[in-house]
C-alpha cells in the first residue's frame, strides 16, 4: 500500500516549480459532495482555487489518521485544521473518513453522520459499474490514501496492487485487488490519480501538455519505489527492461521487479521465456512466483496456470494448468482469471490457445460474460486476413462494459475498416471519440479541422485533437505540434511532442529533433541533441528518415562539418536498397551541385530510380528542378510540366498543385493554359482539406480564367486558414497571398516571375 506523497511541495519539486494561480472563492461544501459527488468533482477540477489541495493531506498526519483509527486527543486539538482541510480538498475520501473517525472518537454524532454520508457518496461513485471491465474508465481519486479509504469504507480488504499499463495515457491506472467477503472473491478495481493531479497543477511550463502527465507519473513511481512499494519497483523494472531491448538478454532488468513480487515483471518474464525458449531463461522464476500463488492471490495463481500451460519454470502439464486456472477463477470475481489468462495468451505471437482455455472462455461466454467475446474479437482482429466477428463478439465490443474509455468502439472502427466498410466505421468512430478513445478523438478532430470553414470550427476541432493528444494519441500530439510550428510557437510544439517522443514514438522523435535541429527560439533542446537522436534512430530502429536528415546536415554543414562524401554514402546506401525518397534526395543533390561538382546525368539517373521505386514526389522534385532551376529555358520548363503531369497520373496531389499553378501563372504564352489549369484546380479543391497553398492555386487559376469574383472568394478562404505568424510573414512578401488578393480585386491575374539561383541561396 502506498503512503501519501502527492503534496503541493512534492509537485513543485518534481515539476520544476509551478507558478502561483489566482485564487477564487472556494465553494464546495460537504453537503454539495453528499448531494452531487460527480458535480463536486467537476467543480473541483475546474476551479483554480484548489491548486493547493494536496496540502490538505497534511491534516491526516496531524490527527493520527491510520485508515482504521485516529488519535482522539489530536482530533480534539486539531479539529479546526481538519475541518479546513476537508474544505481545501472536498473530494478526498481519506479526509472525510478521518473527519468521520474523529467525530466518532469525540462522540459528535451529527458531524460523524455527515462525514459518513460524504464518504458513502464518494465511495459509491468510485465503485460505480465498469471498474472491473476489460478496458475500464478508472475511478478518479486524489491519491492512494483515498483508494484505501474507499476499500475500508466499503468492507473490502486490500490484497495487492499493480499497474496494468506501462505508458501514461489519459489515465495511469493502479489496479487494486481487494477481497470481497460477501462475494468470496477478489475484485480488481481500477483507480487513477494522475489525471486528477495533472488537472490541478497549473502554471507549470508544461501544464496543459501530455509531458506534465508523464512527469507526474514518473516522479510518483520513483518516489514510491524508493519507499519499497512493490508495484512501483515492478513498473521501474518493466521500463528498464524495455529500454534495454525487451528480449532474453535484458531479463536481468526484470529481476528487481520480480523479486519485489511485481505482477507485470513476473508476467513479462514468463512471456519472454515462452516466446524465446532459452536454456536458463526461467531460472529462479517460479521460486519468486510461488509465495504469492500459495497465498491464493488470484492473479499470481493465473500466472502459475500459464507456467504449467507453457512449460516455463515448471514441466508442461495442461491438466495442472486447467486445475490451477479453475482455482484462480474461484477466487476472482467475474471469471477474472480466465480473462487474464486469455489476455496474456494473445501476447504469445499467435500461439493457438489450449483447449481447456477455449472451454472455459466458452462457458464464461454462455454465462453472459461480455469480456470474453471482446477478447476473442481482439484475437481475430490481430490475425492476418479479413476478420469475421460473430454477433456475440460484435455486441460485446459495443457493450458499455467494454467502453469505459471507448476501446470496444475503436476495435469496431478497426474491424469495419479492415472489411472496407467505411461508412459503418465512421459511425463507430464517433462513438469511440465520445467515449474517450484518444486516437478516435484525434482522428475525428483532424478530419473536422480539414473540413472547417471558419476559426470557431477550427478551434472546436483542435480542442478535440488536443483531448486525444492528452489521452496518449501520438498522432494527435504531432498534429497539435504542427499547428504550433505553423504559428512559429516552437515552445508549444515542443510541449506537445515531448511525451510521445519520450515514449519512443519514432515520428514524434523525428518531429522534435527537427525543431532542435533548427535551434528554434524558446525550446529546451539543442542541435547536438537532434544529431544524437538521428544517429540513435538510425542505429537502433534503422530509420531511413534519420539518415536522410543527417545527410542534409552534412551537405549544408549544419551542426557538423560539411561532408558531401559522407552525405552521399548515407543516401546511396538506402537508395540502392530501393528507398525512393533517398534516391530522390541523392539525385537532387547531384542536380544542384550539393555533391560537387554537380552531375546532371547522375542526378537524372537517381531521379528515375526514385520514380521506378514508386516515390511519386520525385515527379514533383524533378519537375521543380527543370521548371525553376534550369535557367528558365522554355524546353526545360516544358519538361517540368510534363513530369508534373506524370505525377498527376501517379496520383500525387502536390504534382497536381504544381501543374495547375504553372499552367495558370506562367509568363510564357507557350505554357499558359488557363482552361487546363482550372480543370486541374477543380480536382485539387476536392482534396484540399483546408490547405492554404492549394486553395491559393485554385484562386490563381480562376483569376487566370477571368473569374475574379471566385478568385477573391478562394483567396480569402486560403488566407483565413493562415496563422497570425503566417499572415505577418506574408504581408512582407511582394508576391504573397495578400498581394495576389489585391491583383484579383483589381481584375488582374497573377503572373509568376522567373526564379534565379539567388532565390535558393
Amino acid at each position: 500500500m502506498k503512503l501519501h506523497v502527492l503534496s503541493a511541495l512534492f509537485l513543485l519539486a518534481t515539476l520544476g516549480g509551478a507558478l502561483p494561480v489566482a485564487a477564487q472563492e472556494r465553494g464546495i461544501s460537504v453537503r454539495d459532495v453528499i448531494q452531487a459527488p460527480e458535480a463536486a468533482w467537476s467543480r473541483f477540477l475546474s476551479d483554480p482555487a484548489y491548486a493547493e489541495a494536496y496540502d490538505a493531506y497534511d491534516a491526516l498526519g496531524e490527527v493520527g489518521y491510520a485508515l482504521l483509527e485516529v488519535d482522539p486527543e489530536a482530533c480534539r486539538s486539531k479539529r479546526d485544521v481538519l475541518e479546513a482541510a476537508v474544505l481545501k480538498a472536498p473530494v478526498s475520501i481519506a479526509l472525510h473518513r478521518a473527519r468521520m473517525l474523529c467525530a466518532e472518537a469525540l462522540e459528535d454524532d451529527a458531524v460523524a453522520e455527515e462525514a459518513l454520508l460524504a464518504v458513502g457518496a464518494l465511495s459509491r461513485l468510485a465503485l460505480a459499474d465498469g471498474r472491473e471491465s476489460f478496458w475500464p474508465r478508472p475511478a478518479r481519486v486524489m491519491g492512494p490514501l483515498d483508494i484505501y479509504a474507499v476499500l475500508a469504507s466499503s468492507g473490502l480488504e486490500f490484497r495487492y496492487e499493480y499497474y496494468p499499463q506501462v505508458e501514461v495515457q489519459r489515465y495511469f491506472p493502479l489496479v487494486v485487488a481487494a477481497w470481497d467477503e460477501e462475494l468470496g472473491a477478489e475484485r480488481h478495481l481500477s483507480f487513477d490519480y494522475i489525471d486528477t493531479a495533472d488537472r490541478i497543477v497549473r502554471g507549470n511550463p508544461f501544464s496543459g501538455y501530455p509531458a506534465q502527465r508523464r512527469s507526474l507519473a514518473d516522479s510518483f513511481r520513483d518516489a514510491m519505489a524508493a519507499q519499497g512499494e512493490s508495484s512501483d519497483i515492478d513498473l521501474q523494472a518493466i521500463q528498464a527492461f524495455r529500454m534495454a531491448g525487451g528480449k532474453v538478454d535484458a531479463l536481468a532488468e526484470l529481476r528487481p521487479g520480480a523479486e519485489a513480487g511485481g505482477l507485470q515483471s513476473l508476467a513479462t518474464w514468463l512471456l519472454v521465456c515462452a516466446r524465446q525458449p532459452d536454456k536458463g531463461c526461467d531460472d529462479g522464476w517460479v521460486d519468486l512466483l510461488l509465495p504469492r500463488a500459495e497465498a491464493e492471490h488470484a492473479a499470481y495463481m493465473t500466472l502459475l496456470a500459464m507456467a504449467y500451460a507453457t512449460g516455463v519454470g515448471v514441466g508442461q502439464d495442461l491438466q495442472a494448468a486447467a486445475a490451477m486456472l479453475d482455482a484462480a477463477d474461484r477466487r476472482w470475481h467475474r471469471d477474472g482469471a480466465t480473462v487474464m489468462f486469455a489476455r496474456t495468451w494473445i501476447l504469445l505471437d499467435g500461439a493457438p490457445p489450449p483447449a481447456f482455455l477455449v472451454q472455459r472462455m466458452e462457458a464464461a461466454r454462455q454465462r453472459g460474460n461480455v469480456l470474453v467475446p471482446a477478447i476473442t474479437a481482439s484475437w481475430k482482429l490481430a490475425a492476418k486476413g479479413v476478420p469475421q466477428l460473430d454477433p456475440t463478439e460484435l455486441r460485446a465490443l459495443a457493450d458499455p462494459a467494454n467502453n469505459g474509455v471507448g476501446k470496444g468502439y475503436a476495435l469496431l472502427v478497426n474491424y469495419h475498416r479492415q472489411r472496407e466498410e467505411a461508412l459503418v466505421a465512421n459511425g463507430w468512430m464517433k462513438y469511440a471519440a465520445d467515449a474517450g478513445d484518444p486516437d478516435a478523438q484525434a482522428a475525428t478532430g483532424i478530419a473536422l479541422y480539414g473540413a472547417a470553414k471558419n476559426d470557431a470550427q477550427r478551434e472546436d476541432a483542435l480542442r478535440l485533437v488536443a483531448l486525444g493528444a492528452q489521452g496518449g494519441s501520438a498522432g494527435g500530439a504531432r498534429f497539435m505540434a504542427h499547428q504550433g510550428m505553423r504559428r512559429q510557437d516552437w515552445k508549444d510544439a515542443e510541449g506537445w511532442l515531448l511525451a510521445a517522443a519520450v515514449s519512443g514514438n519514432v515520428d514524434a522523435l523525428l518531429d522534435l529533433a527537427r525543431i532542435y535541429e533548427w535551434e528554434r527560439p524558446g525550446i529546451h533542446g539543442t542541435r547536438e541533441q537532434a544529431i544524437e537522436t538521428y544517429r540513435s534512430l538510425s542505429e537502433e530502429v534503422d530509420s531511413i528518415e534519420a539518415r536522410r536528415r543527417l545527410a542534409s546536415m552534412a551537405l549544408e554543414g549544419r551542426g557538423m562539418a560539411k561532408d558531401p562524401a559522407q552525405a552521399e554514402r548515407w543516401l546511396r546506401a538506402d537508395a540502392e536498397k530501393g528507398d525512393g525518397e533517398s534516391a530522390a534526395r541523392l539525385g537532387y543533390a547531384h542536380l544542384t551541385g550539393e555533391i560537387p561538382p554537380g552531375d546532371e546525368a547522375e542526378g537524372a539517373r537517381w531521379m528515375e530510380r526514385s520514380i521506378a521505386a514508386g516515390y511519386t514526389l520525385a515527379y514533383v522534385e524533378y519537375g521543380n528542378w527543370h521548371f525553376y532551376r534550369s535557367g528558365n529555358a522554355l524546353e526545360a520548363r516544358r519538361r517540368g510540366i510534363a513530369l508534373w503531369r506524370k505525377g498527376v497520373e501517379a496520383g500525387d496531389g502536390m504534382a497536381r498543385n504544381n501543374l495547375a499553378w504553372a499552367l495558370c501563372t506562367a509568363p510564357e504564352p507557350e505554357l499558359f493554359d488557363a482552361a487546363a489549369g482550372l480543370a486541374e484546380a477543380g480536382r485539387l479543391l476536392e482534396t484540399a482539406s483546408g490547405m492554404p497553398a492549394w486553395i491559393d492555386t485554385a484562386a490563381a487559376c480562376h483569376a487566370a480564367a477571368g473569374d475574379h469574383a471566385r478568385a477573391i472568394e478562394l483567396q480569402q478562404e486560403a488566407m483565413a486558414s493562415l496563422t497570425p505568424a503566417e499572415i505577418e510573414a506574408d504581408a512582407s512578401r511582394e508576391q504573397g497571398f495578400a498581394a495576389r488578393l489585391a491583383l484579383y480585386r483589381a481584375g488582374k491575374r497573377y503572373v509568376e516571375a522567373h526564379r534565379t539561383e539567388a532565390d535558393y541561396d
